[in-house]
């Protein structure tokens, strides 16, 4: 009894004793830091027993005596909570020395496209104010992220994504592709554009019927290029709005010709659009009179041009639909000679004769049949001629004159007769045998029709009068000399009809297709006799209407009955015919080409044979009666009777 009285006492003795060597305080001091770098984490803190305390700068610590308790937790804001136990003293009191390592948070972003699920690669990614570039994977690791730090990520072209750290390991940043609207309307109307064309990067979209398309992975700063059929093409810089608005401007012009006075459509005019006076564009009607201009300024002149009906320019801006009514027109003109410019006064009478009367156009002599130019030239050949005659009056101030009071011009251009420039180039003459220089019968000279050094110059002096602005230009002495010792006559090459008739073809052709781009219609004067010979010949001269009417907008027969000999047409006389050989010669050459004949008619007496009122009318009545498209009266000097002609109140409209 009494020993086992005596082992219970030993044994809570023992127990007694340890239990006081485990509680016995211990002092506890140690040092926090990072795993990573192994520096001091000042910003920890340490918590025993519900108490919590602060480091020091060094990361340092002292708990004091620790009695039971033996787990510390750690904590600073980017690492994870460290728990360590404080181990036992080696003897009852002893002092514990503790190392913490606080290991750090660490996040791995991953960067994705939304909608085709691809890494990112180069997106820049952000936290906690640290800059990160996604590598080929997509990914940006972070360290000592704080709790609740914000996770960014952007990338161009792409709508940038924040979110709150979620405590894991890794998080995934989804990136949604950016979406702009590009809305395209008409500058004119504000109407909206379908069928536009959005390219961003060689990239293209295409606007719905409302003028919008979508573009995605919109970067600031990129060039869109916006167009459409009939509208000038922009381009515009995208400044990250969520609307791009972009006009474009309308660059056609459509329309309709027509004759004013009976409403059919006029096809075949020439519409130019100009800009300055320079031609931008043109184009000719169809033969439902439609037109369409395109690639055009936003202000333009409009210049329609077409046979038998005035010309009009119109002054246009901001449209793109024009309607075009041309009044009906007939040339019922007079000649004036190249002397008659030089006096003022006399051109003065003439156009206000044109302006009283019936008369509604003038022909004048810009390039004589001796050579003489009305303008000064600036071609290297008319300035080594000495062509220009200074004394005529300045040839824009003589149109200036004929618009004021709307007179019809029509410019006479003498071709290949040409004293003034065989003298300045002899080289250039029709030659004879002897080697002398072939002279007709009125004293002339004329210029080889075979040389294209001839041919080059007469164009080129075309397209300046041209260019000064006369309504048509007629051309006269079309062919080769008729007169003189034309057998003795030696060319360039061998004169043969087919010789003949091809240079005279070709060359008509050459006027046309560099000339009609002006805007001016072309006409041709013919011999007399032209309409009666038979077709294929070319009476020596290479004139022949198969050749010349294809390249010319009126064909002008010279119908002067004086020219007209004892037998032609049957007749007698034919200078006491006037009727009968204007009215039978147009007749018998409309047969011959669908071009239009608008003769020339006499107004001078011959041979002791009076010309006078009666006569220019009878000559005047037999165009109209043949169905000629108008008339012109030519007098050498510019001489006319008054009386000829119907007062402008009396006059046909």
């Amino acid at each position: 009894m009494r020993r086992a009285l005596l082992l219970a006492l030993l044994l809570t003795a023992v127990v007694s004793v340890g239990a006081m060597w485990i509680g016995y305080p211990r002092m506890v001091s140690g040092v926090v830091r990072d795993e990573l770098t192994g520096q001091a984490v000042s910003t920890a803190t340490i918590t025993l027993g519900g108490t919590t305390l602060g480091v020091g700068p060094e990361g340092q610590f002292a708990l004091g005596w620790l009695w039971q308790d033996r787990w510390v937790a750690v904590q600073a804001d980017g690492y994870t909570e460290a728990r360590t136990e404080v181990p036992r003293g080696p003897l009852p009191g002893a002092s514990v020395l503790v190392s913490v390592e606080l290991v750090p948070n660490r996040v791995r972003c991953v960067v994705r496209d939304g909608e085709a699920g691809a890494a990112l690669v180069g997106a820049a990614v952000a936290c906690n104010g640290e800059q990160c570039t996604a590598d080929e994977e997509g990914t940006c690791t972070f360290r000592r992220v704080h709790a609740g730090a914000v996770l960014s990520a952007s990338m161009p072209g792409f709508e940038p994504v924040e979110s709150h750290w979620e405590g894991r390991d890794s998080q995934e940043l989804t990136l949604q592709p950016s979406k702009a609207k590009v809305l395209v309307m008409d500058e004119y109307t504000g109407q909206p554009v379908s069928g536009a064309t959005v390219a961003i990067g060689g990239v293209e979209h295409v606007t719905d019927k409302t003028g919008s398309a979508t573009v995605r992975r919109l970067v600031a700063g990129a060039m869109l290029e916006v167009s459409a059929a009939g509208y000038a093409a922009t381009v515009a810089s995208y400044g990250a709005e969520p609307v791009v608005h972009l006009a474009l401007r309308p660059n056609t012009l459509s329309g309709t010709v027509r004759d004013s006075r009976t409403g059919v459509p006029v096809g075949g005019a020439l519409v130019r659009a100009l800009n300055s006076g320079q031609i931008i564009t043109m184009t000719q009607t169809s033969e439902d009179g439609r037109y369409v201009l395109a690639g055009l300024p936003m202000a333009i002149t409009v210049a329609v041009t077409a046979v038998d009906h005035e010309p009009i320019a119109l002054a246009v801006e901001r449209t793109t639909v024009l309607d075009v009514a041309l009044q009906p027109f007939e040339v019922r003109g007079i000649y004036i000679p190249l002397g008659l410019l030089t006096i003022e006064e006399r051109i003065a009478e003439l156009l206000k004769l044109v302006d009283e009367t019936e008369l509604n156009a003038v022909v004048v002599d810009v390039k004589n049949d001796r050579g003489w130019l009305a303008f000064p030239s600036a071609l290297p050949e008319t300035k080594r001629s000495g062509a220009y005659q200074p004394d005529c009056m300045d040839i824009h101030h003589f149109l200036a004159m004929c618009r004021e009071k709307g007179i019809y011009t029509i410019a006479r251009i003498v071709l290949f007769k040409d004293p003034m420039v065989v003298a300045a180039y002899p080289e250039w003459a029709v030659h004879k045998t002897d080697g002398q220089i072939y002279v007709d019968t009125e004293g002339s000279t004329w210029c080889d029709p075979f040389l294209s050094e001839v041919q080059d110059y007469l164009i080129g002096l075309s397209k300046e009068v041209a260019a000064l602005g006369f309504d048509e230009l007629q051309f006269d002495y079309i062919r080769f000399p008729s007169d003189g010792s034309v057998k003795h006559a030696v060319y360039s090459q061998e004169s043969t009809v087919e010789s003949r008739t091809r240079t005279i073809r070709e060359f008509c052709a050459r006027l046309r297709s560099e000339l009609s781009p002006m805007g001016v219609l072309l006409s041709a004067d013919l011999f007399g006799l032209t309409p009666w010979v038979e077709p294929e010949k070319d009476m020596g001269i290479g004139q022949r209407v198969i050749d010349i009417a294809p390249s010319m907008d009126y064909l002008s027969p010279m119908l002067y009955p004086a020219t007209f000999t004892k037998g032609n047409l049957g007749l007698d006389e034919p200078l006491l015919h006037p009727y009968e050989v204007v009215y039978r010669s147009c007749v018998e050459l409309a047969k011959r080409t669908n071009t239009r004949v608008r003769p020339w008619l006499q107004h001078y007496s011959w041979k002791g044979m009076e010309y006078g009122v009666k006569e220019m009318r009878l000559q005047k009545q037999a165009a109209e009666d043949a169905e000629a498209f108008g008339w012109m009266f030519w007098n050498a000097g510019g001489r006319y009777l008054a009386d000829t002609f119907d007062k402008q109140e009396t006059a046909a409209p």
